[in-house]
């Protein structure tokens, strides 16, 4: 009872003379942080509420200092990795409260592009707009190379799709403000060991090794080592391919190929190559490829039954690769072909429909299980009509009908202009007549829930893109300027190559098909390597880049 009387005494003359204030020593204590207080320590006989009061204290500051030390390691734990590449790759480690820990050059570019700058403990969307004004200060972004790749890594799948959205918008803006009308790939991920090998192996960021993984999944004939020493514009130019969807990168604006001849530039030279009139040719294909460690073209065209594939160099235009075939011939069949306007008449009548009553009809020749066909596509108010018809007896090989959602409003309701009034539109917004341009393309396609009309062409080497709404609106409108096609000063071109070789073989060029064409200038003695067949003989040559001398050929019979 007398122990218990003198701890309730003792309690309340320590709660009256010296309380235990936690909230007012740690006030005191960051008021003071960094001065340094002289203690001189006195031997003195301390009493039981002296004694008591110390360990308080002793309590409040040890306390104190674990919680200071748990907020100071949450400050410096590494919740997001964002990863910035153009050609220039930049690794910034931030905390969860977005605040920069660490900014690290990848590659020499990069730290040009660091140079002078101390990002560490500024908020993430600063520092990224200072890297953005580097970029384009150095020229690393402009109207020639236009892309950029945002990577996010990151465990909590939430906060890394919420950083990638603000900070592909901060991007998007500082571009925009920059007069650059930029592409911008983003993309969110989680470590991944794998692919941070190879990464550490090629030098390049995780998330530039995750977009070339991506690009070789869907294009296996691509190698990490040859995309590894790309651009990111070079990059997103491979995935603007018909043939690469990559659904697990989100895609902003349009990769520029204002370094590069142009598509309709490429086109003209591989028909010029094979002799074709354009207006008896159709294009079916024109994508940017990689050959050889060059950017090309692939250009595929038909003229009756003869398929053309084409690498035209995207840079130069010179005739990288050809190919012709018979695809009648090769399969076997009699050689006839209705035509591309009987094949559309095979669909319609399918249908139960009249070209009167449809928009967007095109046929275009294509080569399907060993014998040629036409795809044939149409719309009718908001559904698309997809058609396989057999070129040599216009059989309905495939069919495939799809309705799109018009959001409850019907074409009819929402008055469709059709081809000739949106090329008219098109025109009109860029201040040009029909007879001023060349290279006219009308396509029809579905938008956002609505019919839109693709509409493209050239002015002398100014490309126009345009996509016309089903009412005449100009819903989004690009133009860009191409740069001519140049030549080497120190090899004699490909076709004087290709005749240098037919010359020593007494062959015709008329006679040839497989026709392939390599050039090799980084070689000791530059050369072309060219490749051929002629009747049942196959032929090979390596003809001196600057003389036109035969340096090497070989000759094998087909038995």
């Amino acid at each position: 009872m007398k122990n218990r009387q003198i701890e309730q005494r003792l309690k309340k003359a320590l709660e009256h003379a010296a309380p235990c204030d936690i909230d007012a020593v740690l006030s005191r204590c960051d008021e003071r942080k960094g001065t340094v207080i002289p203690m001189t320590i006195k031997k003195k006989k301390m009493g039981v509420a002296a004694l008591i009061v110390a360990a308080c204290f002793v309590l409040v500051v040890i306390g104190g200092g674990i919680g200071l030390g748990f907020g100071y390691h949450q400050a410096n734990a590494v919740a997001s990795v964002v990863m910035l590449d153009v050609n220039p790759s930049i690794e910034l480690k931030v905390n969860k409260d977005e605040r920069v820990l660490q900014a690290v050059p990848l590659n020499e570019d990069a730290q040009v592009i660091l140079d002078g700058m101390d990002l560490k403990d500024t908020q993430l969307e600063v520092a990224v707009n200072a890297i953005m004004g580097s970029l384009l200060k150095n020229g690393y972004i402009d109207e020639l190379a236009n892309s950029i790749l945002l990577t996010v890594e990151d465990s909590d799948p939430a906060r890394a799709s919420q950083l990638q959205s603000s900070l592909a918008q901060t991007i998007h803006a500082m571009m925009e403000s920059s007069s650059v009308n930029g592409a911008i790939l983003s993309q969110t991920m989680e470590q991944n060991q794998q692919l941070q090998q190879k990464a550490d192996q090629y030098g390049i960021s995780l998330g530039k090794a995750r977009l070339i993984d991506q690009l070789i999944a869907k294009n296996p004939s691509l190698t990490f080592e040859s995309l590894a020493g790309r651009t990111v514009n070079e990059l997103n130019l491979l995935a603007s391919n018909e043939n690469i969807q990559l659904t697990a990168v989100h895609s902003m604006g349009s990769a520029s190929d204002s370094a590069y001849i142009g598509s309709e530039a490429a086109e003209a030279a591989a028909l010029s190559h094979a002799g074709v009139d354009s207006s008896k040719a159709t294009v079916t294909k024109t994508d940017f490829d990689l050959e050889n460690g060059r950017m090309v073209y692939e250009i595929e065209f038909w003229v009756g039954s003869v398929e053309y594939e084409y690498d035209v160099d995207a840079q130069s235009g010179e005739i990288v690769k050809s190919e012709k075939k018979d695809r009648i011939q090769s399969s076997g069949q009699s050689g006839s072909d209705i035509g591309a306007d009987a094949a559309k008449n095979a669909a319609l009548s399918r249908a139960n429909l009249s070209a009167q009553n449809v928009s967007g009809l095109t046929a275009k020749p294509d080569y399907e299980d060993g014998r040629m066909v036409y795809e044939v596509e149409f719309w009718v108010d908001s559904t698309k009509y997809q058609y396989e018809i057999n070129a040599a007896d216009g059989q309905v090989l495939k069919e495939e009908v799809k309705s799109h959602n018009t959001g409850g409003q019907s074409g009819a309701s929402q008055g469709d202009i059709g081809e000739e009034a949106a090329k008219s539109a098109a025109l009109a917004h860029a201040g040009k007549s029909a007879d001023q341009v060349t290279g006219m393309k009308v396509k029809l396609d579905w938008e956002d829930g609505e019919r839109v009309y693709e509409v493209e062409f050239w002015v002398q080497s100014t490309e126009y893109d345009y996509e016309v709404a089903s009412d005449g609106t100009i819903r989004k409108a690009e133009q860009k300027g191409h740069a001519s096609a140049g030549s080497s000063s120190q090899a004699i071109g490909r076709d004087s190559a290709l005749q240098a070789a037919l010359n020593h073989a007494g062959v015709s060029q008329s006679d040839v098909y497989d026709l392939k064409i390599e050039q090799e200038l980084d070689d000791r003695t530059p050369h072309y390597e060219i490749e051929f067949k002629a009747g049942r003989v196959e032929y090979d040559y390596e003809i001196d880049a600057a003389n036109g001398n035969v340096l090497k050929f070989d000759q094998e019979h087909d038995d």
